[in-house]
């Protein structure tokens, strides 16, 4: 090795050297890292879902939501009256009586005021003009004749003719997308679902309570348990009907606490909607509600219920759904009431009481039958 090579290999080792050293003193001065904040995704990832409620817990919360929800814009819609065009009334009466229908989008009570001249005390035909009229002076006006007489005459109930389950099954179940079925109260009795399930019944929608007038107590079915019970043991499927009389939507929310407490204390889980029938037409002008109030109480059902797993439907007639009674949304059930041969109601429907006097084996009477489109 010669002289030049010797000092080559002792500068390379000096400058290794020197670069130890000086990375061992940076490393040394350096100033240790601070730990950082966990960033709020992160935060978000690690924190535990809060429980959502449920039963009736789930109920109290889409009411308060919905109750706080609601915006009142400037009333333009005059009051809604379904009234004939003549009215008959034993001479003596002392007043014309309000009209069986006469209710507001959003007023209670309505003023009701009559044009022309007449004596309740004469026998005679007097012609008039009845007019309600709402808070913010919207107003409807129904020309009719009112006739005063000795005596009123008697009306006669028509009674449909008799219509047997054979018969029914023959005229609508047309694919295996249509079942016919039953709906029963504590009326029809002692029932031999075994029979009727032969008979070629599909499905039965059976009353769970009822309401007692506009206000009142509520009442279970006395026959509603023991029904469900044997309705699911004979194969059918079983859906349930509350009769309300419900004037504003706590009223309503006092229905839905009523029918899922009996629900869920008996382990029972209907395999249709649940149906919100409201038939209290008979004096709805004297019962001071509006029809604001009609349809947050039907608002409270699909809405609570479906907070707790269930779907809901509204029974009723063609006429009271056609003539603006009730607010009808796309997510609204229509289970209708039309006794014809075939529904000429327009609207959309899952589901058509078709017969009040139906005739069906292993039930003793008339029991209403009512066809479903699946």
């Amino acid at each position: 090795m010669n002289k030049k090579s010797i000092i080559g290999i002792v500068a390379l080792w000096i400058f290794a050297a020197a670069v130890v050293c000086l990375s061992i003193f940076v490393t040394k001065d350096k100033a240790p890292e601070e730990p950082t904040e966990p960033t709020t995704s992160e935060v978000q990832t690690t924190k535990k879902a809060e429980p959502q409620p449920t039963g009736l817990a789930a109920i109290d919360v889409f009411f308060n939501k919905y109750t706080n929800n609601y915006v009142r814009g400037e009333d333009t819609t005059p009051p809604l009256m379904l009234v004939t065009n003549s009215m008959t009334l034993k001479v003596g009466t002392e007043r014309i009586p309000n009209p069986s229908i006469c209710l507001d989008d959003r007023d209670r009570e309505v003023t009701i005021t009559y044009e022309g001249t007449y004596d309740l005390n004469t026998v005679g035909s007097y012609n008039l003009t009845r007019i309600a009229t709402d808070s913010a002076g919207n107003s409807t006006r129904n020309n009719f004749t009112l006739k005063v007489v000795e005596e009123v005459p008697k009306v006669e109930d028509v009674k449909l003719a008799p219509l047997p389950l054979a018969d029914a099954i023959a005229r609508y179940k047309t694919s295996d997308n249509i079942d016919v079925g039953i709906d029963v109260s504590r009326w029809q009795g002692d029932i031999d679902w075994a029979k009727v399930k032969e008979a070629g019944v599909s499905f039965v929608y059976m009353r769970l309570g009822i309401q007692e007038k506009f206000r009142g107590e509520r009442y279970l079915d006395r026959n509603f348990v023991q029904y469900f019970k044997d309705a699911k043991a004979a194969g059918l499927e079983v859906g349930v009907y509350f009769y309300t009389c419900a004037t504003c939507k706590e009223d309503a929310l006092e229905d839905v606490k009523f029918i899922y407490n009996v629900l869920t204390e008996n382990n029972y889980k209907p395999d249709l909607p649940i149906a919100f029938d409201w038939e209290s037409w008979a004096g709805v002008t004297d019962a001071k509600l509006s029809l604001k109030d009609l349809w947050e109480a039907y608002d409270i059902y699909e809405g609570a219920f479906k907070a707790v797993g269930f779907e809901t439907c509204l029974y009723q007639s063609k006429n009271y759904l056609v003539n603006g009674c009730w607010n009808i949304k796309d997510t609204t059930n229509i289970w209708l009431a039309q006794y014809y041969k075939e529904p000429t109601y327009d609207g959309k429907f899952f589901m058509w009481q078709c017969s009040n006097t139906g005739v069906v084996p292993g039930i003793q009477g008339d029991c209403d039958i009512d066809i479903r489109y699946k």
